[in-house]
């Protein structure tokens, strides 16, 4: 009985695998692996950056006149006219190693005051496709009291504009 149970199951299942395979062949049903393949053409151009540092006149500081103010601006836009593709985001640094050497610095933006921290200022940002410019103005005190030579306060003193191209968020 076991045994007739047994070669019973098996033809049930040799049925059914057959009755399944025959279902897929007659249904029209294929089973495969399908690939494409895409071309896709980009004309793509470089954005053209544009950050431009306009210098005043020098910076005169004597004995008798121991203040004095130099101006600059800096702007997004080139003497054509044309204006940078991309936002553009700048600070200031100020170079000197005159920390408590006879030498006090104020710096304008717009004729407001901004901080100075560690020798640069915060991070500014001037915006693509419109012209724009930030005046600056450094005011450069020299206190006589302090035992330094005013030549070389002048000579030591730089001022560096660091841009760079602001990050796009997508």
């Amino acid at each position: 009985m076991r045994e007739k149970f047994k070669n019973k199951r098996k033809e049930i299942t040799i049925i059914f695998i057959v009755l399944v395979i025959l279902i897929f062949f007659f249904s029209g049903f294929s089973m495969g692996k399908g690939f494409s393949k895409k071309d896709i053409n980009g004309n793509t151009e470089v954005a053209k950056p544009i950050l431009q540092v306009e210098n005043g006149n020098s910076l005169e500081i004597s004995n008798t006149n121991k203040k004095g103010t130099y101006e600059f601006k800096v702007k997004n836009y080139n003497e054509q006219g044309e204006t940078t593709q991309v936002d553009m985001e700048y600070y200031i640094e100020i170079l000197n190693d005159l920390e408590n050497r006879g030498i006090i610095l104020k710096l304008f933006k717009n004729e407001q005051e901004i901080e100075i921290n560690k020798n640069k200022t915060e991070k500014f940002i001037l915006a693509k496709n419109q012209m724009e410019e930030d005046n600056y103005k450094l005011e450069v005190t020299y206190d006589e009291n302090k035992n330094t030579n005013m030549e070389d306060i002048i000579n030591q003193l730089q001022i560096k504009v660091h841009s760079e191209q602001k990050q796009e968020v997508l």
